[in-house]
């Protein structure tokens, strides 16, 4: 009796094996867990995120606007000292004499203490991500963490083409190795107690602009 058990058991096991049709094409494991699809208009999706995180997005044209944008923005806050790091940034030149032309303060970025002093920080991305309204802001090169974390009002330049979609895509474009230090920056610092009072910039920039450049 086992024997024929187990006969007819292999027989349907061969049966349905003989009958089997091509396997479908899978997605990629990166599709599968992507939460946002490429394709789509990112930069507006980006703009979006950072609205909803509560900071300030805007988005200009070339490297003139761009300039009198922050420069704007510095007006507004009612700035009277920045903070531009010696780094690589788009039309920092332009920035730095657009301020000077309204009277605002450049301090010295390298003072480890002029950050605390500063109104105002600008600093440039190195990658941003639409999923999460996220800039990524790293050290090196000329760059000032201090810049981005210890001023009232920090504003973060990115470029168009610097979005990706979601953390998966920034994470594979990620650059090997990383840099010391490198943070997400997706809003304003904020803070709440058990009581769901939230409180803005206890533990870095009060205000968040993120300029969209192209």
């Amino acid at each position: 009796m086992a024997g024929s058990t187990q006969e007819a058991f292999l027989k349907r096991v061969r049966s349905a094996l003989s009958n089997h049709t091509q396997p479908t094409d899978l997605p990629s494991a990166l599709d599968v867990a992507r939460v946002i699809q490429p394709g789509g208009d990112v930069v507006a999706l980006f703009l979006a995120r950072v609205e909803e995180a509560k900071a300030s997005p805007h988005r200009v044209r070339d490297e003139a606007e761009l300039a009198e944008k922050i420069a704007s923005i510095v007006r507004e806050a009612g700035g009277r000292t920045a903070l531009v790091p010696g780094e690589a940034m788009p039309a920092r030149d332009q920035i730095i004499a657009r301020l000077q032309a309204d009277g605002i303060q450049l301090l010295d970025p390298d003072d480890p203490d002029a950050a605390f002093v500063a109104d105002v920080g600008i600093t440039a991305a190195s990658a941003a991500v639409a999923e999460t309204a996220s800039m990524s802001l790293t050290s090196g090169d000329g760059r000032r963490r201090l810049a981005s974390l210890a001023v009232p009002c920090h504003i973060g330049i990115v470029r168009a083409e610097q979005i990706v979609p979601d953390l998966l895509d920034w994470a594979e474009k990620h650059e090997t190795p990383p840099q010391a230090n490198e943070v997400l920056v997706s809003a304003p610092s904020k803070t709440a107690d058990i009581e769901l009072s939230l409180v803005m910039g206890v533990h870095g920039p009060r205000y968040e602009h993120v300029v969209v450049l192209g």
